[in-house]
């Protein structure tokens, strides 16, 4: 990633961050201080963002087509270490974040989940709409490295989404006139 002069940024070696979320993890409420940290700190990850992408001729971002701002966020998250990134519109209801050998699940004990990556997509996007922005993961690659999948959208959709998860019917068909 071309460095930022961003100064609320501070880069800790992925063992450190990994070992410190495996110990909160493990307490009582540890998975949803991990989420609020993640959120709280997403401000500074967007202001990041924006300054990544003007000093790399991308332009606005609340100009860009729904295509180019998941193509630069992806190449911004790969670049910052978070593995490979896509962002996608489900029907227009919900975003569909995928990524590979994510950072958080990466040597982590199965089923762990990815608390600091949910909450910081939920603060990311949020950034983005005149509406709070929920995330939830509703697939894990924690203990094996693998692939991680997050939905965001509003908390009704994410409820809707949860429900049809829960009951193993198929999500991805939800639309925005589901509600």
């Amino acid at each position: 990633m071309t460095e930022t002069s961003s100064p609320e940024l501070i880069g800790f070696a992925h063992q450190t961050v990994r070992d410190l979320r495996r110990r909160l993890a493990s307490t009582s409420d540890g998975a949803a201080a991990l989420r609020e940290a993640g959120y709280a700190g997403a401000d500074s990850v967007y202001s990041a963002f924006e300054t990544w992408v003007a000093e790399n001729g991308g332009g606005a971002i609340d100009e860009m087509a729904l295509g180019q701002f998941s193509s630069r966020a992806a190449e911004f998250f790969r670049a910052a270490g978070w593995g490979k990134v896509s962002i996608r519109s489900l029907n227009d209801a919900l975003a569909v974040i995928d990524i590979e050998d994510c950072w958080e699940s990466h040597r982590a004990a199965a089923g762990s989940g990815c608390h600091l990556t949910t909450g910081t997509l939920a603060g990311f996007l949020g950034q983005l709409t005149d509406y709070p922005v929920a995330a939830m993961e509703i697939e894990c690659g924690s203990g094996t490295g693998g692939s991680c999948r997050f939905l965001a959208g509003t908390a009704e959709m994410l409820d809707h989404a949860y429900e049809r998860v829960a009951r193993g019917e198929d999500w991805e068909s939800i639309g925005a006139g589901d509600l």
